[in-house]
């Protein structure tokens, strides 16, 4: 598979390089996506669907996947995914990692207009001379550092032992990651009866030092993107934390979920 490599500086600038080259109309994403896929959508006036994920967050009729968790082989036209290989049969992949992102294009013509907008419309002529040919954002850099293989590895590594740690769980269940991907956290995802003290007991990990996030609120429930609610995107959202990848953290884990456990839910 023969790809062009492109880099530039943000994620959100690349996503709309993208979006301006396929030209869209309408667009499919996953309710659990970073708010810049709708926000960006709508500066360029295209009509945003949301589609529900699925459980292993492949959402195949989107034409746009986020996957922080690399749980699945997407098969969408564009892949928003940590640094890694390509997954799946994209047509294009952006890679994130740090302050750059790695974009890889299948199609000539789409890296061209990619890279034209990244370049901020600009075509170079000779010596000092260009014309702007289409509009653009200049984001485009030469190189992009990205993780090791063995960065990549010891996450693997990390997230084994997490996966083996809570299978034992009565209070949790967890995403199952894949491993072409460098991990920055892992997915906990509780169980319906502490989904009414997830506040506390996301307070009370992040008082004891425990870095742990939540990611994403369903776009749908914002107040720009209003809509009627998915099922299974609303489950994830009520039950999903996401974990430091330290080994240290999870006694920590262990003592703040079976202190909450009485607390309970009913439905």
């Amino acid at each position: 598979m023969s790809l062009t490599e492109i880099f530039a500086k943000e994620s959100q600038v690349a996503y709309m390089a993208i979006l301006h080259a396929y030209g869209f109309k309408k667009l499919k994403i996953p309710a659990l996506s970073p708010t810049f896929f709708a926000n960006v959508a709508k500066m360029c006036s295209i009509d945003v669907e949301f589609t529900d994920i699925d459980l292993d967050m492949s959402s195949k009729e989107a034409d746009v996947v986020s996957n922080f968790y690399e749980s699945f082989e997407p098969k969408n036209r564009v892949v928003f995914q940590s640094w890694g290989e390509p997954l799946g049969e994209a047509e294009v992949w952006v890679m994130k990692y740090g302050g750059c992102v790695r974009i890889l294009v299948k199609e000539d013509a789409l890296a061209k207009k990619i890279e034209l907008f990244l370049e901020g419309g600009v075509k170079r002529g000779r010596l000092w001379n260009y014309d702007v040919i289409s509009f653009g954002i200049k984001n485009r850099v030469d190189s992009c550092t990205g993780a090791s293989k063995e960065e990549i590895e010891k996450s693997n590594e990390v997230t084994e032992l997490f996966e083996k740690h809570f299978h034992r769980s009565i209070y949790t269940d967890f995403l199952k990651s894949g491993k072409k991907t460098l991990k920055e956290g892992f997915v906990l995802l509780l169980k319906p009866s502490l989904y009414c003290p997830k506040e506390d007991i996301y307070t009370e990990l992040k008082k004891r030092g425990v870095d742990v996030r939540v990611r994403f609120k369903p776009l749908y429930k914002t107040t720009l993107f209003s809509g009627p609610p998915l099922p299974v995107s609303e489950e994830f959202y009520k039950a999903q934390l996401i974990l430091p990848l330290k080994k240290d953290i999870l006694p920590v884990v262990d003592e703040v979920l079976a202190k909450y456990r009485h607390r309970g839910c009913s439905f």
